[in-house]
């Protein structure tokens, strides 16, 4: 199995940030407009969504965290350590990230549709990301 290299396709600027941000309307905790290094933490927020960008800023991923335990770090560079921990090419590929902290209330159903929705304003299909059961022979 090869790993697949998704160059991004948005450059991710501190206004189209800004933009994306105010969708989490009342569940935003408060905007973070700087990219966070991949390997730095982005603070301690449970329920987030996170976009990772690679060297040219560009918006690889985007992804939610809505941890199931208490975390010693934050759940965006907790999520973000597991991915590059698992893919070469995402660990290769993956400089940066931005992160929109949610309140720790956001209903699930509230985190889910605004990762779809970020991500569809950035052009990055979740559809790669479904789970393919293995096939037994």
């Amino acid at each position: 199995m090869t790993d697949t290299t998704w160059a991004g396709v948005v450059v991710i600027t501190d206004d189209r940030y800004a933009m994306l941000a105010r969708l989490a309307g009342q569940w935003l905790v408060e905007p973070h407009p700087e990219p966070i290094p991949i390997s730095k933490d982005s603070g301690y927020e449970d329920k987030a969504i996170y976009i990772a960008v690679n060297r040219n800023g560009n918006a690889c991923y985007c992804g939610k965290t809505a941890p199931t335990r208490a975390l010693n770090r934050g759940a965006a560079a907790t999520r973000l350590s597991q991915h590059i921990n698992t893919s070469t090419s995402k660990r290769d590929e993956w400089v940066e990230y931005w992160v929109i902290p949610l309140r720790d209330a956001t209903p699930g159903h509230v985190v889910s549709a605004l990762e779809e929705t970020v991500a569809a304003r950035l052009g990055i299909s979740l559809v790669h990301r479904t789970r393919m059961p293995r096939q037994r022979t």
